[in-house]
């Protein structure tokens, strides 16, 4: 029973922090289905896995070698979440500030100083209207005759 109470939370934490730093680092900074996407999502899985992979294998009795292969990634990856997130919320609590500081102001427009006005064109009163093909003249080259 403690160990339930104790392991679930751990869990969802884990997990709730990985989902996180998905939703800041992939989900809000790709497009649906594009190739960084899908290489950020598949990381979002895999690694969170070897780091659980790394920290049961000992405890599970799994061979040497397999727990050297798991703990690299594994623990690296742990630190790195640690580092990621403290970053995260550091830059949350930042992002939180400056848009209570800015909250009134309207942002201003940038106008490059080289900028050209185009005007757009207005209909004239009466469109002209399309030559006859009689009167049309013929843009066709001079008749030349075959060489014997």
């Amino acid at each position: 029973m403690i160990f339930a109470l104790v392991v679930v939370p751990v869990l969802g934490l884990f997990f709730g922090v990985h989902r996180y730093l998905w939703c800041r680092l992939v989900r809000d900074t790709t497009t649906p289905g594009s190739r960084p996407r899908r290489t950020g999502t598949a990381a979002a899985y895999v690694l969170p896995l070897t780091a659980l992979a790394a920290l049961f294998a000992g405890r599970a009795g799994v061979p040497f070698p397999l727990q050297q292969a798991l703990a690299w990634p594994g623990y690296l990856w742990l630190a790195l979440v640690l580092y990621l997130t403290l970053a995260l919320l550091a830059g949350e609590a930042v992002r939180a500030v400056w848009l209570r500081a800015f909250a009134g102001r309207e942002p201003r427009r940038r106008t490059p100083s080289t900028a050209v006005t185009i005007p757009s064109p207005t209909p004239s009163p009466d469109p002209p209207h399309a030559p006859s093909p009689s009167s049309a003249p013929t843009l066709l080259p001079p008749h030349t005759p075959a060489l014997p």
